[in-house]
């Protein structure tokens, strides 16, 4: 993988005075386990070949982590900086929302607060959009920070369950969503009040565990293209890395995360966005994963028990996802929050 540390801006030089786009980056927060990371962030977002023209931090219920941020964000001219506090925490919709609420940029972007941005990410993201005007939304490429190298076994086709792209497309592609921890609309996206559900999305779940069925990203971005009629298109170019910690990987948590995918998917299946083929992305996935399985055989021969441990994971997330999916169907899931009032930024 690719070291954040080591990314090269030197292809894009663009600025938003060269094409006219210019970019807003929203980042929210809840707690000082995160200090660390989210100073890591601000510190490419500093880095950038190319200035970011807005960032706006949320910071959710803690007022230690918003003190200790203050003095962390001087220095980022001529980035214009917005710190917001959120006495209660309502979840990440509603900080998202908070955020949009104070960008102005011609480019809204969300990056997850343990992330960390190549030093030409805006600089690809501006270029992008520049040169393919008809696309509303960009999913940039996420790539895992390892917390230990031990952790690398961990199998490509499942890296959506860490929130990272697992597509290995080398050109844009059109897909349905973007991942939060990198990704970016145009203004458009927001108008009419257009906003993230705040009655989808988990909660901060922190090491305790997938509380919930999410949706929150796929939810806005079928409504997105469904209303505006232009693609969201997967840019491997815009990269950012996410952090994945130790506790993301053991056996619990990546079992309820794969049982509330399981809901999530019914939820969309029954076709609650008003769109088609809202479940494309998942049987594109399943294809991916049987191919992965002709690879899995040569590792088989050159290290088996890495093999061995990636297959019984891929078994055991592909059933709990069934479960989930016919449990949800059973309950008839559905993504109710597509039209609702919560739905659309106050006029």
């Amino acid at each position: 993988m690719d070291d954040p540390s080591s990314a090269d801006g030197s292809s894009h030089g663009q600025s938003a005075a060269a094409n006219g786009i210019s970019i807003g980056v929203v980042v929210t927060c809840y707690s000082m386990d995160r200090l660390v990371d989210v100073l890591r962030l601000i510190g490419s977002i500093r880095g950038q070949t190319s200035p970011v023209d807005e960032l706006v931090l949320v910071v959710q219920q803690s007022q230690e982590l918003l003190r200790a941020l203050r003095p962390e964000l001087d220095g980022l001219a001529p980035t214009h900086v917005t710190l917001r506090f959120l006495d209660v925490a309502r979840g990440v919709s509603h900080a998202r929302n908070t955020g949009i609420t104070e960008i102005t940029s011609d480019v809204v972007a969300f990056v997850d607060d343990d992330s960390i941005l190549a030093a030409d990410w805006a600089a690809a993201t501006r270029s992008f959009y520049h040169e393919h005007p008809g696309v509303i939304g960009v999913a940039g490429a996420i790539i895992p920070l390892w917390d230990a190298a031990a952790m690398k076994w961990f199998p490509r086709e499942l890296y959506w369950m860490l929130s990272c792209t697992y597509w290995a497309w080398s050109h844009p592609v059109p897909v349905r969503n973007g991942y939060g921890a990198n990704m970016s609309f145009r203004r458009e996206a927001f108008l009419c009040g257009r906003c993230f559900s705040e009655g989808c999305g988990v909660g901060a779940w922190g090491t305790s565990g997938w509380r919930g069925m999410g949706g929150e990203e796929p939810e806005l971005a079928l409504r997105v293209v469904r209303e505006t009629a232009k693609p969201i298109m997967y840019v491997p170019a815009i990269r950012a890395w996410h952090r994945i910690r130790p506790y993301r990987l053991r056996a619990k948590t990546l079992v309820r995360r794969a049982y509330w995918e399981g809901r999530l998917k019914a939820a969309l299946s029954r076709g609650a966005a008003g769109s088609t083929g809202v479940l494309t992305t998942e049987f594109s996935l399943l294809r991916l994963m049987l191919r992965a399985q002709s690879d899995r055989l040569v590792l088989l021969l050159t290290r088996p028990l890495t093999a061995l441990r990636q297959e019984a994971l891929v078994i055991t997330v592909v059933a709990t996802v069934g479960i989930g999916f016919v449990e949800g169907k059973l309950r008839r899931d559905r993504l109710v929050c597509l039209d609702d009032r919560d739905s659309r930024l106050p006029a």
